[in-house]
């Protein structure tokens, strides 16, 4: 299937590692220019040239930038720099059970990041806001309530955001990914610190294993793609039907 991606200009915030980086890689891999951030200089160089290695062609654009997204003034410059956006993907979150960077991260940034990014996507035909949220918005978790409730609050948010913007020609959609393994993420910590734990998430997930940050950013990049151009306000789990309530 073609996606309808190449050419096209999208913006990762967060793409530097885990599933941010898988979001740049397959955006690159359709032909689809990508400027992202992240906060890792050596983790920026090594997804830039992992994306340009799997670009469609030459003429697919991959560019890193270091960058603070609660700087407002520093976000709205680098979204200026460029002649277009059709294609924003944030998949900021600080994975924490402190309140405060639960708060700054996962909320407050993702906020600066919609608001800025709104004026620009509205300008092309192809304008796309996908969040990368979590599982966790829509159950308990006991010793990351701050995680949870975040997630859950951007879920809401999003929702609202999309039914504001559909109307104006821009999308917006949410992917909430269950337990993904990523090396030197979540739950590889977990596996080489309490195995026990990793061993019984992934009994309990029905696919006995956890997702792949390529598994979500497949789902991630489709949902953002004109292929997927009747699709807007939805949340997509990605979690390999490990939740088995009804989402609403």
């Amino acid at each position: 299937m073609d996606l309808g991606l190449s050419g096209l200009q999208a913006i990762v915030i967060g793409g530097s590692a885990g599933i941010g980086s898988a979001v740049v890689k397959a955006l690159a891999a359709e032909g689809c220019s990508v400027a992202f951030s992240g906060r890792n200089e050596a983790r920026i160089a090594d997804t830039v040239a992992a994306a340009r290695e799997v670009a469609a062609d030459s003429s697919t654009e991959v560019d890193g930038h270091r960058l603070d997204i609660s700087d407002r003034h520093v976000l709205e410059a680098w979204f200026a720099s460029f002649s277009r956006i059709d294609i924003v993907v944030t998949c900021v979150s600080a994975l924490s059970a402190d309140w405060n960077a639960a708060i700054s991260s996962d909320i407050k940034g993702t906020i600066n990041v919609i608001e800025v990014a709104e004026p620009f996507v509205s300008k092309s035909p192809f304008g796309a806001i996908t969040y990368v949220g979590s599982k966790a918005s829509s159950f308990a978790t006991p010793g990351f309530e701050a995680y949870g409730a975040a997630k859950a609050a951007m879920a809401h948010y999003l929702k609202s955001v999309a039914v504001r913007l559909t109307p104006l020609g821009v999308r917006v959609n949410v992917v909430s990914p269950g337990d993904t393994y990523a090396v030197g993420g979540f739950w590889d910590h977990i596996k080489n610190n309490a195995p026990a734990v990793y061993d019984a998430t992934i009994a309990a997930n029905p696919m006995k294993r956890l997702a792949t940050p390529e598994e979500v950013a497949a789902a991630t990049v489709f949902l953002s793609s004109p292929a997927s151009s009747f699709v807007s306000g939805a949340n997509w789990y990605v979690d390999g039907g490990a939740t088995a309530h009804i989402q609403f």
